[in-house]
């Protein structure tokens, strides 16, 4: 079994009860069956409490006002109190913020960015990311249906995405615009089930002067009369994503609801305005997010083959992340680095947490008259 993880991976530490939030809030927190098992058989007062403050029927925990049932007043969990520490834990506790995507012969493990810990690890991170591999020759498994070729070519995809995404010769909105066109170019070959073709697309894409066709391309485009009004109705769209998702706090919805009112009321930008914000939501800030997404949900095409919209939906998360900070930075609040931190972590929360959105979100993104190659383009 091979296992990748970002270089920084080792560098997590929980932040306990100094943490500005709560990990035992806000969804349900479900449980393994070895972990259930060992529930049912726990005896004396903890034995009770949990026979009380499970969801049996929907192997989770109980959870009131949106709290998980065994989380405290001061935000610490009464399972690992009075249950002997991390081994009284479920798979889910014991695991996260780690994230596990699974392929056959790979784990990829990853720090999710709903973490406070983890998206500080993430965003302070000045270095372009490295991936460190390592092996356990004692395990092994096979997955009966599993697209071993298509697997290969996500993951060769990847890696020259990556290195396009971390060549910091170049202004990151070619970058993105880069990567987003190979996906396109991908994906256009998967549905046509030439795979023996990709090897030619990431030669080309491999060309020294790839990024200066986006560079023209994008200057181009730049200069249509309609650029501006492109990128607020592109904009516009990726919030209303947010109309059909499910919130899973109470304050989601006011906050997007103000963030979008500051961002539509606010004046065309000039150069002097957008080289202020770009101080402080920087290429490297994009970079690292862009990354992150990338690493953890690219390769997870070779379950729906779709390479494209793991990549819109990449990118989105990084957009929205961005003009959420906007809307922080427009309202003239302290707009900083722990401001991307908290913004980072909270649109995790609400998107990454919740298998319907992710899976609704993937699926709007794929309407091509609203979410096209060229309207990525003009948010970039």
């Amino acid at each position: 079994m091979q296992y990748t993880v970002p270089h920084y991976y080792k560098q997590f530490h929980c932040a306990a009860g100094a943490c500005p939030d709560t990990c035992c809030a806000g969804w349900q927190i479900q449980i393994d069956p070895v972990s259930l098992q060992k529930y049912k058989k726990t005896k004396g007062t903890l034995g009770n409490r949990l026979k009380n403050e499970i969801d049996w029927k929907g192997s989770c925990f109980r959870q009131y006002n949106g709290r998980c049932a065994f989380l405290n007043d001061e935000d610490l969990c009464d399972l690992y109190l009075e249950g002997g520490g991390k081994r009284a834990f479920c798979r889910t506790c014991r695991t996260y913020p780690r994230h596990i995507e699974e392929f056959e012969g790979l784990r990829e493990i990853s720090l999710s960015l709903s973490c406070p810990a983890a998206a500080e690890l993430i965003l302070n991170c000045r270095e372009p990311v490295r991936f460190l591999h390592a092996e356990n020759p004692n395990r092994d498994e096979i997955y009966e249906e599993f697209d071993f070729l298509l697997f290969t070519k996500l993951m060769d995809a990847r890696s020259l995405i990556l290195k396009i995404l971390q060549d910091r010769t170049w202004p990151f909105t070619l970058r993105a615009a880069a990567v987003l066109a190979l996906s396109h170019d991908l994906q256009v070959r998967i549905d046509k089930n030439a795979l023996y073709d990709i090897d030619t697309l990431l030669d080309r894409y491999s060309s020294v002067n790839v990024l200066k066709w986006f560079e023209a391309r994008l200057w181009k485009l730049s200069l249509s009369a309609d650029w501006e009004k492109r990128r607020r109705k592109t904009c516009h769209g990726l919030f209303s994503i947010f109309d059909q998702l499910e919130a899973l706090r109470d304050d989601w919805k006011p906050y997007l609801y103000n963030a979008r009112r500051l961002l539509e009321n606010a004046p065309a930008s000039d150069k002097e305005t957008e080289h202020c914000f770009h101080e402080l939501f920087s290429d490297v800030v994009e970079e690292q997010l862009l990354v992150y997404f990338v690493f953890t949900y690219f390769s997870g095409a070779v379950y729906n083959g779709n390479a494209y919209g793991k990549m819109k939906f990449s990118l989105t998360g990084m957009i929205l992340i961005r003009e959420l900070v906007h809307a922080e930075w427009l309202a003239g609040k302290n707009s900083d680095i722990n401001c991307m931190i908290k913004t980072a972590w909270r649109y995790a929360r609400e998107v990454e947490h919740s298998d319907y959105n992710k899976t609704t979100m993937e699926h709007l993104l794929s309407r091509e008259e609203i979410f096209g190659i060229e309207d990525f383009f003009s948010i970039l």
